[in-house]
């Protein structure tokens, strides 16, 4: 393949990610219209019988598009070559985590919650580093990344006054596809950030 055509690829399975991202919870909800993030988890959708495979297919997708993104973003926009490796190891590990969390099941108790954590944890700390990093040579750019980081991770206050962690999982989420959405555009060129 030529690499017109993988740069095709590419796009539209971002752009079809995005879709499956924006729309996949509204199905869910749909499906299952007394879900209150208040009282349960996201993924209270991989157990339920009439969301488990929409829930499934959606975070392999997310899996694989976060990583494929954030590859093509440390390829594109940080130009200290020493960090690279360790910024893909920290995505990859987060991708992997992620998409055992779609495929373990909440019913599984420590399985799933496990691969949940350090999915949170290190996705998080990806960004950041990634802003660190970016930050070495654009200060402002690099801190865009960090505070969306720090956002993140500031999302685990929501824990303190909801009985379920849904509201901080659905902040979290958005703040990841914030910060995709401005990466990929920025890595087009369409925006400076």
């Amino acid at each position: 393949m030529n690499r017109g055509t993988i740069k095709k690829i590419r796009k539209i399975y971002l752009i079809s990610s995005i879709l499956v991202g924006i729309f996949s919870p509204l199905i869910c909800i749909s499906l299952f219209p007394e879900f209150d993030p208040r009282i349960h988890p996201i993924s209270y959708f991989g157990i339920l019988k009439n969301t488990s495979l929409i829930f499934l297919f959606s975070l392999i997708i997310f899996s694989i598009a976060i990583f494929w993104n954030g590859i093509t973003i440390i390829k594109k926009l940080i130009k200290n070559q020493k960090y690279n490796f360790t910024l893909k190891i920290i995505l990859g590990i987060a991708s992997i985590c992620l998409f055992f969390t779609g495929v373990i099941p909440m019913n599984f108790g420590p399985f799933h919650q496990i691969p949940a954590l350090f999915f949170f944890l290190t996705y998080n700390f990806f960004i950041f580093s990634f802003g660190i990093v970016r930050s070495l040579s654009y200060v402002r750019k690099g801190l865009f990344s960090v505070s969306i980081g720090s956002l993140m991770l500031l999302s685990s206050l929501l824990l303190i006054p909801f009985p379920s962690y849904g509201v901080a999982e659905v902040f979290y989420i958005f703040l990841i596809f914030l910060w995709n959405i401005i990466m990929w555009l920025q890595q087009q060129k369409l925006i400076s950030v």
